[in-house]
């Protein structure tokens, strides 16, 4: 649509600004996200689009059920796992306060922070990381009972067509486990997939009536 309006921007948008929005191109410098507690922000509202926008989808808008596609005013804010990613992409830089000084994470030591934080991180990011690599997007899928929804195009776009759990290298899951998250993946229309994170293989599952 051109020209492009942005609803939730002020009126006078600086030319740079509209510019950067228009072409969605990443910044050349690692965009600066704050870790506080255990929550990752972006409170730069144009870079916090540029992660989400543009098909990216990384991250959800503080505040905002639903985001759109188009720009917002809120911060954004990422998972371990999109933080993770990122960070060993040199997308974003990692910054927190301690001790009355800033720190700056480098990639092992926040992988190290994100697994005495994180129930199962290790094993999710494998998965997370392939998913994203095959240009599939990830997001999460608590509300139907697994880690992630997996998405070809994206949130608004399409329907996620999956629902995957990550499975624990001593995980152990019975058959009864598999007909119950296989009948409910079918029901909100989604294949039901186990993933292994040692091997990065996936197994499908489809509930069917003979």
């Amino acid at each position: 649509m051109s020209p492009l309006s942005y609803p939730e921007l002020d009126e006078n948008i600086d030319p740079l600004v509209e510019k950067t929005l228009q072409e969605g191109q990443l910044p050349d410098e690692p965009i600066e996200a704050k870790l506080i507690g255990k929550k990752i922000l972006i409170f730069n509202h144009i870079h916090g689009y540029l992660l989400y926008g543009f098909g990216r989808y990384f991250g959800i808008p503080v505040g905002i059920r639903k985001p759109k596609t188009e720009p917002f005013q809120r911060p954004l804010e990422l998972s371990a796992l999109e933080s993770y990613y990122l960070l060993k992409k040199n997308i974003i830089l990692i910054h927190s306060f301690q001790n009355n000084t800033i720190k700056t994470w480098n990639s092992s030591e926040f992988y190290n922070f994100c697994i005495k934080n994180y129930p199962f991180f290790e094993e999710r990011y494998i998965i997370y990381e392939d998913l994203r690599e095959k240009k599939y997007i990830p997001r999460p899928g608590q509300k139907f009972g697994a880690d992630f929804i997996v998405y070809r195009k994206g949130p608004g776009i399409d329907h996620s067509s999956f629902c995957i759990q990550v499975l624990s290298p001593y995980a152990k899951i019975s058959s009864i486990d598999v007909v119950r998250s296989a009948r409910l993946a079918t029901s909100v229309k989604k294949r039901f997939i186990l993933a292994n994170p040692t091997t990065k293989t996936y197994y499908s599952f489809k509930w069917f009536k003979p």
